[in-house]
């Protein structure tokens, strides 16, 4: 069924949680009859459970051959419609974008030597200074390392000095019990790349809001040994790393050895903080990161913030954009999941957002991107007017 003129609706958001079992078609034939009225849709975004996520893939691919579809598995479904831990949700955008894909292959290893892709999307769409504010470019990356950092180093390179082209994504989510993430563009499903989509808003500007999650406990210091290429650091102000930290928290190393999730730090750079979270503790109690804690960087140890006042942020972040949004896209990673679900605020904050982002959709991974910086515990919201 192709809409008359005038009735087609710029951006459609289709959720399903009905789908459980592998193999089973419930859950898209459900988005797929909600996306399928209004037209041929220039971009479609998807995210599933880890199981149904290669089914997903083919099927949007099959039933929108002309679109393009990227997606990654996420910890969580949620959108404007709904917020579940199995299904799937979709955001189809049919007008007022121009867009162009691609794949960066050996996402965890070397990614850089696909830069020519990235350059190759951004030629499609002719991107130059101008298209500041109006140009964005979303990833998702999966990837067995944890080195999203060289995946954002490609996009850096590939963008130049002369092109402002804001960048934010997220780690497609793990399955439980292993490292295995997902990504998909187009019908291909891959596990070790990062798929792309550059996105210019014919209709405005683009602007992604970030909040975290986690607040600064006033407690700084310094970190003075570092190998940045293993993301571990030695020491905190000449201090083996989790000794120092648990000084501060006034427990012994074991405690903080054993959920070293639960004490991330802040990287402070240009007056922002760049939430950094543990993966492990080292015999000699380093602690080895996510992402990169730099070498003689200014630190803070980090407390969880209240969920409500983040929240409460982030929609006044969206009354400050100066413009109404069109629609959505959101970021969290699964850190952030935990603590909404956990306070049992979860459903009011998505209608909440659903009043003032425009139809979104969300995903939730190992982490956050923006810009040059792979993150965690933090909320990232891309506006389009």
């Amino acid at each position: 069924m192709i809409p008359q003129e005038g009735t087609m609706e710029r951006c459609i958001v289709a959720f399903s949680a009905r789908s459980e079992r592998i193999g089973e078609t419930y859950s898209f034939d459900d988005v797929y009859e909600r996306l399928s009225g209004n037209g041929v849709p220039k971009l479609v975004i998807f995210s599933s459970d880890f199981d149904n996520f290669s089914l997903y893939s083919g099927l949007f691919h099959e039933k929108f051959p002309e679109s393009h579809v990227i997606g990654m598995s996420s910890d969580c479904i949620y959108s404007s419609e709904g917020c579940s831990d199995t299904g799937l949700s979709a955001l189809a955008i049919y007008s007022g974008i121009e867009c162009a894909c691609g794949v960066l292959h050996e996402a965890g290893r070397c990614p850089i030597k696909y830069t020519k892709n990235a350059l190759k999307a951004i030629d499609e769409l002719g991107i130059t200074a101008r298209d500041s504010g109006r140009v964005c470019c979303l990833e998702f990356t999966a990837s067995y390392e944890y080195n999203e950092e060289l995946v954002l180093d490609t996009f850096r390179e590939a963008r130049g000095n002369s092109r402002k082209i804001t960048l934010f994504g997220s780690s497609a989510a793990q399955r439980r019990g292993t490292e295995r993430s997902y990504v998909s563009l187009d019908g291909e499903v891959y596990e070790d790349e990062s798929v792309f989509v550059y996105i210019r808003n014919l209709n405005g500007s683009i602007t992604v809001i970030s909040e975290n999650t986690y607040r600064p406990t006033g407690k700084y210091f310094t970190a003075t040994d570092v190998d940045c290429d293993s993301k571990t650091v030695y020491e905190f102000n000449e201090r083996p790393a989790a000794a120092y930290l648990a000084s501060l928290i006034g427990v012994e190393v074991p405690v903080v050895a054993r959920d070293i999730a639960r004490y991330p730090v802040g990287r402070i750079y240009d007056n922002k903080i760049y939430i950094a979270t543990g993966r492990s503790v080292g015999k000699n109690a380093s602690i080895t990161f996510g992402s990169t804690v730099y070498n003689y960087s200014d630190t803070v140890l980090l407390e969880p913030d209240d969920p409500h006042k983040v929240s409460d942020r982030l929609i006044a972040d969206i009354d400050d954009l100066g413009f109404k949004p069109s629609f959505s896209l959101a970021v969290n990673c699964a850190f952030n999941y935990d603590i909404f679900a956990d306070t049992g605020i979860t459903g009011t904050f998505a209608k909440r957002l659903a009043e003032k982002a425009g139809v979104y959709a969300g995903v939730s991974g190992r982490s956050e991107q923006l810009g040059c910086a792979n993150i965690t515990k933090t909320m990232l919201l891309a506006a389009f007017e």
